[in-house]
């Protein structure tokens, strides 16, 4: 679904060049999610836009369900945005004035779809995450979780490959944050949603079924203990080429 080999990303300060990403290697395959943890100014957030196709790196390849998007045009990697990738972000980002059913739709509206078919695939999606009996609320009249279902729901529309969750429970309380966290693992198991989590919470790094941890610019992924052995590689170590997951169906 997902693979990146050595990318890295520089960014020109004043005389001097700041290199953020230095390295990265990573690849998700189909149906996993996998969370993305590190303390601000980490990298995290530039690697979440370059799998975003929001930011192009410095050099590295990116493919993005078997296509190599590093070379791209921008008309071309906003295409392939709005068709392979949904976001869902720690703000929100609802429009105002417009209705649960009507944000839900946008997406599709920018794909040219028609109106019965766009309210159609809203009105299904919305059902998905237990938002039926809210399809005419505007945001103002939605607590923070049903904002943010709305806002998967969004994300969801379009039949992703890939859905980014940016900080998703970021502005939510505790409960309604472990609310969002079921609902997002759920999505996961039973439609098998690919899902890549940035977070700087270890509890909700912890709810993904693979965990990988931003250090100055490089992915490190935690030790792995097999039955009656010693761990397999240290906290530290590079993140390989090809990740193993956890397997399906942790407990919560």
């Amino acid at each position: 679904m997902l693979r990146l080999t050595g990318i890295r990303r520089s960014f020109r300060v004043g005389p001097t060049t700041a290199e953020i990403l230095k390295g990265v290697d990573l690849e998700i395959e189909a149906g996993e999610m996998v969370s993305i943890m590190g303390p601000s100014g980490s990298g995290k957030s530039t690697l979440m836009n370059i799998v975003g196709l929001l930011d192009r790196p410095t050099s590295g390849a990116c493919l993005l369900d078997g296509r190599d998007v590093s070379g791209l045009r921008d008309d071309a990697l906003s295409a392939l945005r709005n068709r392979l990738i949904g976001f869902v972000f720690q703000s929100f980002h609802l429009l105002p004035h417009l209705t649960a059913l009507e944000n839900v739709g946008l997406p599709m509206v920018y794909r040219g779809n028609g109106r019965p078919e766009i309210r159609r695939r809203a009105q299904a999606v919305l059902e998905r995450v237990g938002m039926a009996d809210r399809t005419g609320h505007r945001p103002d009249q939605l607590s923070g979780g049903q904002k943010q279902r709305v806002a998967i729901a969004r994300a969801l529309v379009g039949d992703p490959a890939l859905l980014l969750a940016d900080e998703p429970t970021g502005a939510l309380d505790a409960d309604t944050a472990h609310d969002v966290l079921a609902l997002l693992r759920q999505l996961n198991a039973d439609g098998g949603t690919t899902m890549l989590v940035i977070t700087h919470d270890p509890a909700v790094s912890a709810r993904c079924r693979r965990q990988t941890h931003m250090r100055d610019g490089r992915l490190v992924e935690p030790a792995v203990v097999p039955s009656g052995g010693a761990s397999r590689r240290s906290d530290d170590s590079p993140l390989p080429a090809k990740g193993h997951g956890h397997p399906r169906g942790l407990p919560e």
